[in-house]
């Protein structure tokens, strides 16, 4: 019997939390992810750190510790890494895309970079990227049903359009396209801005805007220089031509046959790192050139599950136009 085909979708920041504790020790097995992961530990015991499965097996989650953000995104790395095969023991995966970090995890996942050398990408990405001063906000253009709301998207773009016209100490741009939700990042003062004049709404239990909280102004130009660094440091980066397609944050398809090594590595530490990245893009590229049988969201946690699923009811793909109907055709999959 065939394997249901899927299109796997890393997560970026914020997906390991205290729920997640303990993850990587219960999912990794034997193999090259380990033995990346010995890589790891290995530089943080010479640089006085402590290791990666030291930090994911504590017996209690510290914020301080935790969400550090090179800690964090090792352990979001390493954790959806460890996941991998088990994955693929259950699904056809036909196509690899990410949300932000996760991007850097797509790439060794779809097999354009070793794990280790997808380590060293995600571990130098988060050290560059504590210089950029500045932050992230996380709001809502949903209802409970995951349904559009224009008027919230219509107050959304004017605030933004407000905090730009005031000048370059409030300067915010939409740095991540999230499905219903949209990630926003600026300076200091355009974060203060953005807490009090956007819209507070509520879906579920969770009440929008709040601040991300660790997380840089991530996808926008504030990120110059991480980008002239990151180009620079990661010039030798080995990659070569994906195993399975791969979906970047603009919805491009970056095929086996067709992808070019040069302009991976090109976009990944330009582009990817300076512009919008449209992880709602990605879905629908998912959906209408793949057309699998489930959108499969990799661990740790389940954050893309809501944000895919929006993109789903979005669409209306495959007649679903509510969170209920979506629920009950089961066509997104938390790993």
């Amino acid at each position: 019997m065939s394997l249901p085909t899927a299109v796997l979708f890393c997560p970026g920041r914020g997906s390991y939390t205290k729920d997640e504790l303990g993850w990587i020790g219960r999912t990794l097995q034997p193999g090259p992810v380990t033995a990346a992961l010995d890589a790891c530990d290995d530089w943080r015991r010479q640089q006085g750190r402590p290791t990666l499965r030291e930090i994911d097996g504590a017996e209690k989650f510290r914020p301080g510790l935790h969400l550090d953000g090179e800690n964090a995104a090792e352990l979001i790395y390493f954790g959806t890494m460890a996941q991998l095969e088990a994955l693929r023991s259950r699904y056809r995966i036909v196509a690899v895309a990410g949300n932000s970090l996760g991007w850097y995890t797509a790439l060794p996942a779809g097999g354009a970079l070793d794990p280790t050398s997808g380590w060293r990408l995600v571990a130098t990405m988060a050290a560059l990227q504590k210089q950029a001063a500045g932050g992230q906000v996380l709001t809502t253009t949903v209802d409970d049903a995951w349904r559009p709301v224009p008027a919230l998207e219509v107050a959304l773009q004017a605030c933004l359009d407000g905090l730009v016209a005031r000048g370059a100490d409030t300067y915010c741009a939409r740095s991540i396209r999230l499905g219903g939700h949209e990630v926003l990042a600026g300076t200091e003062a355009a974060i203060q801005a953005l807490l009090v004049h956007l819209p507070k709404v509520k879906v579920g239990e969770r009440e929008f805007p709040f601040r991300l909280a660790g997380h840089g102004p991530f996808h926008t130009s504030l990120c110059a220089q991480v980008a002239a660094q990151a180009s620079e440091l990661l010039a030798d980066l080995p990659v070569r031509e994906p195993e399975c397609h791969l979906i970047d944050g603009f919805g491009n398809v970056h095929s086996p046959w067709s992808a070019d090594p040069r302009e991976l590595l090109r976009y990944t530490t330009t582009e990817q790192v300076l512009e919008t990245f449209d992880f709602s893009a990605c879905v629908r590229t998912a959906m209408r050139e793949f057309q699998p049988d489930v959108l499969l969201c990799a661990g740790p946690g389940t954050s893309l599950r809501a944000p895919v699923g929006h993109c789903v009811v979005r669409e209306g793909w495959r007649g679903v136009r509510n969170k209920a109907t979506l629920l009950a055709k089961g066509l997104v999959v938390a790993g």
